[in-house]
Order: C-alpha cells, then sequence, then structure tokens
C-alpha cells in the first residue's frame, strides 16, 4: 500500500491512498466465498455457483464490503506509521475502485498543531493586594442576621414599607390569539416598599390586609434582565395571606453560638475574616490564571483546529440555552439574535481552545501529571460541595464513559495554571486613595 501525505496547513492533512490490485483481488475472493455459501443462484445448490457468477450477480455487495473493510484497515495503519494525532473525524473522497487498478481514495483530517510554547515562565502579572475591610466583616454578619430574622403575623394590619406580605400570585401574559399564558402561579412573599419590587406590587400591596384580593397590570422594559417578560405587560391577581413584621435577632454572642460551632461573637467574625479572605484569594488566583493564560496566548500564535472551535462553540451555545431555558425564556423568541451570539461565542471558543492546547503542551514539556491523589482529593472537594458521600461521588463518575478523562484533564490545567503562577512575578497595584495618603 502507498500513502502519501499532503500538508495542507499546519492542522489540515490529506492522506492519499493507493492499494494494489492483487491485496483487493484476495479480498474480494474472501468475500466471494463468504456470499457463496448462502447465495441463491438459480441452476446451483449454494456454495455450488461459479466464482464469476457470483462476482458478476453480487458485485455490488462484494465492492461495498471490500471498501468497508479496507479504507478502515488503511487508514488506521497510515495513523500509525506517520504519528497523527487527528482529533477530527476522517472526511472520505474520492474513491476509486476499478477492477484490474489500484484501489485508491483520500482521507481528509485535522491534527492538533504542533506547538513550541515560549515565554510562559517569568510572567509579569498585575494583582490588588488580598483585603478584607471591617466593613465587609459586618456587612456579612448582617446579612446573616436578615436570615435569621422573624416574621411575625400582624392581626388586622394594613401593610406599609417594611412589612413583608406573604401571598399567593397567578401571573399571565395575554397573547395574541387573546389567550392568556400563566406565567407564575405560586406562594411568594413581598416586602413592601423594596427597590427590587416592580413599582406596581409596591403601590398596590400597601395598604392591603390579610384577605384582601388584588389585581394590577404591570409592563416591563424590553431591556428587563428577566428575558421571559422583557416588554410584556403581565397580569397579576394576588390573594394577601398575612401581613407580617420582620424582627431581628441582636448581633451578640448568643446570635453567634446560634449560627453554629462559635464560642462568641468574636468567634464568629475572625471565621467571617478568614473566609472573605480565602473568597478573595480565589478570586484573585482565578484572574491572574486569565491574565496569565492572556499573555502565553498572544506570545504564541498558531493555527487552530476548525472542528475543535466548531466543537467548544456548540458546547458554549449548549450551555447558554440551558440556562436561558432554566430561567423560562423562549427560545424561539425573535428577541434572541443566535446568529450573533454565534460570532461572540466563536471568538471565546477559538481562544478557549488555544489555552487548552497551550496548557496541555506545557504540561508535557514541564512533566505535569495527575496522581491518583490528585483525583482522590478533588473528588473530595466535589462531595464537600454536594454534601454528598466521597465513594457515590467516585461511583456516579466512573459510570459515564468520559466523565474521568475529562475530570483529569481539569485536574491537568488547574496544576498547569498553578505552575505558571508560582513561576510569575506579581506587581500589586496601588490604589490612588493609597498613593495620596
Amino acid at each position: 500500500m502507498k500513502t502519501e501525505i499532503e500538508n495542507v496547513t499546519d492542522v489540515k492533512k490529506v492522506i492519499r491512498f493507493e492499494v494494489p490490485w492483487e491485496d483487493i483481488d484476495k479480498r474480494i475472493k474472501d468475500a466471494v466465498r463468504v456470499i457463496s455459501r448462502t447465495a441463491r443462484v438459480p441452476g446451483f445448490r449454494p456454495g455450488k455457483a461459479p466464482e464469476s457468477m457470483i462476482r458478476s450477480r453480487y458485485a455490488q455487495h462484494i465492492k461495498d464490503e471490500v471498501i468497508q473493510h479496507v479504507v478502515p484497515e488503511a487508514y488506521k495503519e497510515a495513523l500509525a506509521e506517520n504519528d497523527l494525532d487527528v482529533i477530527s473525524e476522517p472526511e472520505i473522497q474520492d474513491v476509486l475502485f476499478t477492477e484490474g487498478s489500484p484501489f485508491s481514495f483520500k482521507v481528509s483530517v485535522e491534527t492538533k498543531p504542533k506547538i513550541d510554547p515560549k515565554d510562559y515562565r517569568g510572567l509579569t502579572l498585575k494583582t490588588l493586594p488580598v483585603e478584607v475591610k471591617d466593613e465587609e466583616v459586618e456587612s456579612l454578619l448582617k446579612t446573616y442576621q436578615q436570615r435569621a430574622a422573624e416574621l411575625i403575623p400582624l392581626e388586622n394590619t394594613a401593610a406599609v414599607k417594611g412589612h413583608f406580605v406573604s401571598t399567593t400570585v397567578k401571573a399571565t401574559i395575554e397573547q395574541h390569539d387573546g389567550k392568556k399564558q400563566k406565567v407564575f402561579d405560586d406562594r411568594t412573599l413581598v416586602e413592601i416598599g423594596s427597590e427590587e419590587n416592580h413599582a406596581a406590587f409596591n403601590e398596590n400591596f400597601e395598604g392591603k390586609k390579610a384577605g384582601d384580593v388584588v389585581e394590577f397590570d404591570a409592563d416591563y422594559p424590553a431591556d428587563y434582565p428577566e428575558k421571559a417578560i422583557a416588554g410584556k405587560k403581565i397580569h397579576y391577581r394576588a390573594q394577601i395571606e398575612s401581613v407580617n413584621e420582620r424582627r431581628l435577632p441582636a448581633i451578640d454572642d448568643e446570635f453567634a453560638k446560634d449560627l453554629g460551632d462559635f464560642a462568641n461573637l468574636d468567634d464568629l467574625r475572625a471565621k467571617i475574616q478568614k473566609d472573605l479572605e480565602q473568597l478573595k484569594t480565589n478570586q484573585q488566583r482565578g484572574n491572574l490564571q486569565d491574565q496569565a493564560l492572556g499573555q502565553i496566548i498572544e506570545k504564541n500564535p498558531f493555527e487552530v483546529p476548525e472542528s475543535l472551535v466548531k466543537r467548544e462553540t456548540a458546547s458554549l451555545m449548549q450551555n447558554y440555552a440551558y440556562n436561558l431555558h432554566q430561567k423560562g425564556v423562549n427560545l424561539e423568541s425573535p428577541e434572541l439574535k443566535w446568529d450573533e451570539l454565534r460570532s461572540r461565542f466563536e471568538k471565546q471558543a477559538d481562544q478557549n481552545v488555544r489555552g487548552s492546547l497551550l496548557m496541555e503542551t506545557i504540561a508535557r514539556l514541564e512533566k505535569i501529571e495527575v496522581s491518583d491523589d490528585d483525583l482522590e482529593k478533588r473528588i473530595q472537594q466535589i462531595a464537600e460541595q454536594e454534601r454528598r458521600a466521597p465513594e457515590a461521588v467516585k461511583a456516579e463518575i466512573l459510570k459515564e464513559e468520559d466523565r474521568m478523562e475529562r475530570l483529569k484533564h481539569r485536574i491537568l490545567i488547574s496544576k498547569t495554571a498553578d505552575f505558571i503562577l508560582d513561576q510569575a512575578n506579581l506587581e500589586y497595584i496601588v490604589k490612588e486613595s493609597e498613593k495620596k495618603s
């Protein structure tokens, strides 16, 4: 068999194959023997028909059988001999099968680019120092206080600003055909006067008592964040169940003890301080990783395989559509400009693929690997986040064919990013207010 590889680009290859007719003829004879055992040819018992007659009568079937076996075998052999790292499905073209002549065809594929990453050590990265202010700790304390608040029902009391109204709300949108589409039907809690409410809620709920029924319309602007109701007029019908006053607990030692295993309020404040520092450190590291990867991509241009970009684009769009669907957005709405979104996601996909390929190559050069201990630690983290047993998480991951490999890949990229950051030079940004002081 002859093979010839044409490098169309750094990542696009065309492999031309030529298989001698003698090899093909052997395959044809094998196929004829198999077919003749069961073939029904008038005038002959099964297995007794002449080879020439079988070849003639079942010519197309024999040809298909030979091609279906020869092409994948030849393709597999060519990949092994030429050490091609193919990442796309092979596209078979120009198949030429003529009696007595070499069997020829060509296969178009995409391969991983050959990357020689440079300048990924010693990057200069800028960041703000991690700092947690006392007011941030106090703000989170007040958030905990709000969550621990009690709602006290008020008898025969009209709702005013600051009260919480427990109500059953039904919301509908009138369609073009006059039919009403239900968009909400459930119990909810409304804080009277809250800026998060549509103004119509504050206007129509204020002054109402338990047992009252109120109906009103609310117009939502076209740029409203909730796409399902953006630019729509919603009709609401609300049955007031109770008017409540929120009573906040005092922020003291007892409050701290009620929240968990804390000796006193200072103990709780120290834990909040530590948690906020960890959160900001993680955010800082994430920002530094993005900054480092951006620099590495800029310093190392290369051709990206179209198939990988298409695959990543499809994944990004699928995730985006799923999130919209979860929010109740009609995915067929004309307001969703899918062509524009695809263009945006293609750019992001290109960067994602570039980053992934570069990080994989750097990991190989630096001999960064994923150990069993790395896997166990990550599974433990997932289990803690999901509040499940590590054994159950691991069993679930092993059930899916590629999930463990995807997890290993994420860990590998994370370890490589840590390696790059450890090699980087950090410059801490000084705020203008600090410069003046």
